[in-house]
């Protein structure tokens, strides 16, 4: 039986629990969780992904795009801390729309990286992640939104129970000895 399965299951139904009891502090969070990805996604592309390519075109684009990450990424996690009440929805719609915006760069970014040969499966996956992120962000401030968060939090809870259960039945049933003797000694 693996313990870091187990805890990732109990992790995960504990966390859904807060997502049905605690809605707005899960949005509040995931505000918080997504302005520290997006920096971290702003400076991978400054560093790693504005110097792939020798076209300066794909330069600014990315460079524009990471530095427009780490701006939001740093407004989505300073302000709301700072300032509180109707920000988190502002910072909402603003999270959501630069994920919109960031998607749209990320396709052209995308489209320049396969034509210079290189894989593009990472990308494409981000793409998609950051338009169904921004659906969602637009959903939130609304009453479907906590809604939506309370049937996420019983989803993980589903799939937390879920894991702990399969990674239970399928335990070893052999239990290896740490030293074995003679009967006769």
């Amino acid at each position: 039986m693996r313990k870091a399965y187990i805890s990732t299951g109990i992790l995960s139904a504990v966390i859904g629990l807060l997502m049905i009891f605690a809605p707005e502090a899960c949005i509040r969070v995931s505000v918080i969780v997504l302005g520290i990805a997006a920096v971290i996604n702003g400076l991978y592309n400054v560093v790693y992904v504005r110097r792939l390519l020798d076209d300066s075109y794909f330069s600014r684009v990315a460079l524009v795009r990471g530095i427009a990450s780490i701006a939001v990424g740093i407004a989505a996690v300073a302000l709301p801390l700072a300032l509180a009440g109707a920000v988190w929805t502002v910072m909402l719609y603003l999270l959501g729309a630069y994920l919109l915006l960031a998607a749209l760069a990320e396709i052209y970014l995308t489209a320049k990286i396969r034509q210079a040969g290189y894989g593009t499966t990472y990308y494409w996956g981000e793409i998609a992640l950051s338009i169904i992120l921004a659906a969602i962000l637009f959903a939130m401030p609304a009453s479907i939104g906590i809604m939506l968060v309370r049937v996420l939090g019983a989803l993980l809870i589903v799939f937390g129970a879920g894991f702990v259960v399969w990674e239970w039945r399928n335990r070893p049933l052999v239990i290896e000895p740490d030293s074995v003797s003679d009967a006769d000694e």
